[in-house]
């Protein structure tokens, strides 16, 4: 009931909030300023607070400046590969934009997942999920720009927050001669504090996501992903029966398969292949159509994979076992003789199979690994309200992910980010030539600007 409600109650959060954003700004006119499309709220309560944390824990950001540029240089390193990987995989596969349907570049605005029809890879994504993490991700990254500021003396004239519409984000504006003063180490470290904090709090809410998870859900099931198969040659084949009317037994030597489909056309399909052929074994879950989740043997729990392997190592192939699955809410019972175990004759076999693909890539193993601690093979139930648990679970998951993304892609070499600055910065360092690292950053930017507007052209071409 709570999660069928959450997208009326986001909407009616965002009509609140865009009218909180109208009156807010016109009764504080004596500290706004239109830019462009955006109102910027000027206070100066946000260069006291730098001004105290910068002074009070000044030996530890003294000590944390060089690991904030090498962490700079590792996320710069990250992006630039990542975005090389996504240009070969388009050049190399064309065909990606015509499977994959949402565009390259996606914009961070609320309900795109929705918009773009990724909620099969990505959780939805509320209004609320965006303002929170949005003031959160922002507020941090650019108070930690200012706190290196002042710690290098350089002078901050105003703190505040940007309105563009409901969209809300933080500023620091300090005095660009100033700035400029400072050595080149000094601002890289101002540049690269910024999505240092964001690495920090990155790791932060993933914790409190472990123990968010660990507290609120408990593993109830073992989820199959398909029954056990294998390729054979087609050569390798026997004979074939028909035994219904959507199952073939096939004879492949020293195992049967089943194809799951009648005589013909299983005859049509071994006439127009000639070599390889994906079957699925011969096995009691394919006879007996064994679905959904595993949630019991002979009347014991089973709650994870481990439970079933511990129950299974108790019998032997030819012994009668009920096993309970779940499936939409309604639980089945199915009456299984084990079979022989393909590779070893004494170990009783059922014929369930789990073959997750891990994504590829830096950036799909550092997701995997950061998700490590939730089996993708177990279901989990949770302790109190699920709608409940489920919408804050996916909360501190985008809370998380975003300060990720915001550290990423800010550490690109492109002009407008702090990744262009950083890049300019590190190319003077090295050739001492002002000259060479103008060029360089102008030409990073362009190209990297070139390859987003072409990723872009190419995505909408495939629409059509």
């Amino acid at each position: 009931m709570f999660m069928d409600n959450v997208m009326l109650y986001d909407l009616i959060f965002l009509a609140v909030f865009c009218i909180w954003v109208v009156w807010f700004l016109s009764t504080r006119k004596h500290n706004l300023k239109r830019e462009g499309w955006m109102y910027l709220y000027r206070t100066q309560w946000g260069v006291k607070f730098i001004d105290r944390v910068s002074k009070k824990y000044s030996k530890i950001l003294h000590a944390l400046k060089y690991p904030i540029v090498i962490v700079g240089f590792g996320l710069m390193a990250i992006m630039v590969f990542l975005l090389a990987q996504t240009v070969y995989i388009y050049a190399k596969f064309p065909e990606i934009t015509k499977i994959v349907k949402a565009p390259p570049i996606m914009p961070l605005i609320p309900y795109f997942t929705q918009i773009f029809n990724v909620e099969s890879f990505l959780p939805n994504f509320y209004f609320m999920y965006f303002l929170l993490a949005l003031i959160i991700v922002a507020v941090v990254h650019e108070f930690s720009h200012g706190i290196y500021m002042r710690l290098f003396r350089t002078k901050i004239k105003s703190t505040g927050f940007a309105f563009l519409g409901p969209i809300l984000g933080a500023f620091v504006e300090q005095d660009e001669k100033s700035f400029q003063k400072e050595s080149r180490f000094h601002q890289m470290v101002v540049l690269g504090a910024g999505v240092f904090a964001n690495i920090l709090f990155f790791l932060l809410f993933f914790f409190l996501l472990v123990i968010f998870f660990y507290t609120s859900y408990t593993p109830s099931g073992y989820i199959f992903d398909n029954y056990a198969y294998n390729v054979i040659q087609t050569s390798d084949i026997r004979s074939f029966t028909e035994v219904s009317s959507n199952m073939t037994l096939v004879n492949g030597g020293n195992f049967s398969y089943v194809y799951l489909g009648n005589l013909s056309s299983f005859v049509q399909i071994t006439k127009n292949i000639n070599g390889s052929l994906l079957l699925y074994l011969d096995s009691p879950a394919i006879r007996t159509n064994l679905s959904g989740v595993i949630i019991g043997i002979d009347g014991q729990k089973v709650r994870t994979r481990s439970d079933l392997s511990f129950y299974l190592s108790e019998k032997k192939p030819g012994d009668k076992i009920i096993i309970t699955t779940i499936n939409d809410g309604k639980e089945n019972n199915y009456s299984i003789n084990l079979a022989e175990n393909p590779s070893d004759s004494s170990k009783p076999f059922i014929g369930i199979v789990n073959y997750g693909q891990p994504q590829r890539g830096i950036f799909g193993r550092i997701i995997n690994y950061f998700a490590s601690f939730r089996d993708k093979n177990t279901k989990y139930t949770a302790n109190y309200n699920p709608g409940l648990a489920f919408y804050l679970y996916n909360l501190l998951w985008w809370v998380m992910m975003i300060n990720l993304f915001v550290a990423l892609f800010n550490m690109l070499p492109l002009g407008i980010l702090d990744g262009g600055r950083f890049f300019y910065l590190a190319v003077f360092g090295l050739t001492k030539s002002k000259k060479v690292a103008e060029k360089s950053s102008k030409l990073a930017t362009k190209l990297i600007a070139l390859i987003f507007l072409l990723m872009m052209v190419f995505w909408f071409i495939s629409l059509f």
